[in-house]
């Protein structure tokens, strides 16, 4: 793959401006304290939690650049920020054993208010969300291929053993082992942990991660659409209204990416062709500026994102980036090579850049393509947005982002 040189040179200049906002965001500039979730430019703050999927994201962007540039800084700040997830893991022996909490609460000043508490959700903060995990496990998989450090391996079989302990028959995973909670049988919540477990099977040889990352695969092929593109989970389980319908499609298509890796030998194909539709609906719903719309005129009624003139960058254009390039690894279609940099040239355009020092070099969250201009929020009927034009996210945003440009510039 060669990239021209204008292009190398703005790959370059946006990874170095996102890693320089990123460290802006962490507790402690080493790393060691992990990253904060978010900068909330309507109230002008950061917002106080440290999640351990971000912190993870964001730990794998920096080593990889580190190692790519040969910056030793850079490559110690991402593994100060993995080892700091490491610590987060739950040892004690039980259901959620091996599974890591959503957020820790670290606030700015002393007496500082958890705006976690006002939402009604009891424990909120130790909550083991299997999308959050699963994100979580893939990257500490990824973590020991780049290191052989064993501590990362472990760490990844001890998640992935908690991930099939969730597993229902169905292919599904649960919240709590008491059944609360368990009505999450939506794609973001199979996606992940299938990807984990699927990085498990390939890390270790394990058979049974093998057969729940098919368990999961074949629940994700019976919930995609006629089109190509995968049932929300809104449509399925009626939650997380506010994920546009892209979000979930580019989730799946990265996995069945990785799964055609690991069941080559699919006799029946249907890996491969639940893979083909997915990279069909993705590329179907590429705008002409190269970003992915939030769905299309025959799925607005998937997601309450439903306006198809507007692309979600939190939960969808860096993954897309990154998806794109596993399905190219995986078929080596020219086609879906050419979507990856159309996107990152409108990524790379769109970052901000002269807005303020304090979310210089992220993105925000939503993106009007008629308009060419930051636009919408996602309301979740309460006062902590999770996307929309005045959130600037860590982990969800900037990191696949600049690890997807990253990529690119590697291969080149």
């Amino acid at each position: 793959m060669n990239l021209a040189q204008s292009r190398t040179d703005s790959y370059r200049t946006a990874v170095a401006r996102t890693l320089a906002w990123l460290e802006r965001m962490m507790p402690a500039q080493d790393g060691s304290e992990g990253v904060y979730e978010r900068y909330r430019i309507n109230v002008g703050q950061i917002n106080p939690w440290v999640r351990p999927d971000c912190s993870i994201e964001v730990g794998r962007l920096f080593y990889a650049a580190g190692a790519w540039q040969n910056q030793p800084h850079h490559r110690s700040r991402g593994e100060r920020l993995a080892r700091f997830v490491l610590s987060l893991q739950r040892k004690a022996p039980g259901w959620y054993e091996g599974s890591f909490p959503f957020y820790l609460f670290h606030p700015f000043k002393p007496g500082a208010a958890d705006i976690g508490d006002r939402f009604g959700i009891p424990n909120l903060p130790d909550r083991a969300w299997p999308n959050d995990n699963g994100k979580i496990t893939e990257r500490l998989f990824w973590f020991y291929r780049q290191t052989g450090d064993r501590a990362y391996l472990d760490a990844g079989r001890r998640a992935s053993d908690y991930l099939l302990r969730t597993q229902a028959a169905d292919g599904t995973f649960s919240v709590s082992e008491d059944g609360e909670d368990s009505g999450f049988k939506g794609a973001d919540f199979v996606i992940w942990p299938t990807l984990a477990l699927a990085h498990g099977a390939l890390a270790t040889g394990s058979e049974a991660y093998r057969a729940g990352a098919l368990r999961g695969l074949r629940w994700l092929r019976d919930h995609q659409h006629p089109s190509g593109r995968m049932l929300t989970s809104y449509e399925t389980a009626s939650v997380e209204a506010w994920r546009p319908p892209s979000s979930e499609t580019v989730g799946a298509l990265k996995v069945f990416a990785v799964g055609a890796r690991l069941f080559d030998q699919d006799e029946d194909g249907w890996v491969k062709e639940s893979l083909s539709g997915l990279a069909g609906a993705v590329l179907n719903w590429q705008h002409e500026s190269g970003a992915i719309r939030n769905c299309d005129g025959d799925s607005v009624t998937a997601s309450l994102q439903n306006d198809p003139d507007v692309t979600d960058l939190v939960y969808t254009d860096g993954y897309a980036l990154v998806a794109l390039l596993e399905a190219y690894a995986a078929t080596r279609s020219e086609e879906l090579l050419r979507a990856a940099q159309r996107l990152a040239d409108w990524l790379v355009s769109v970052q901000c850049w002269g807005e303020a020092d304090a979310w210089d070099g992220g993105w925000r969250g939503s993106y009007h393509l008629i308009s060419q201009t930051w636009f919408g929020s996602a309301d979740q009927e309460n006062e902590l947005d999770e996307g929309g034009l005045n959130s600037v996210y860590t982990g969800w945003t900037a990191a696949p982002i600049g690890f997807g440009l990253l990529q690119l510039l590697q291969a080149s």
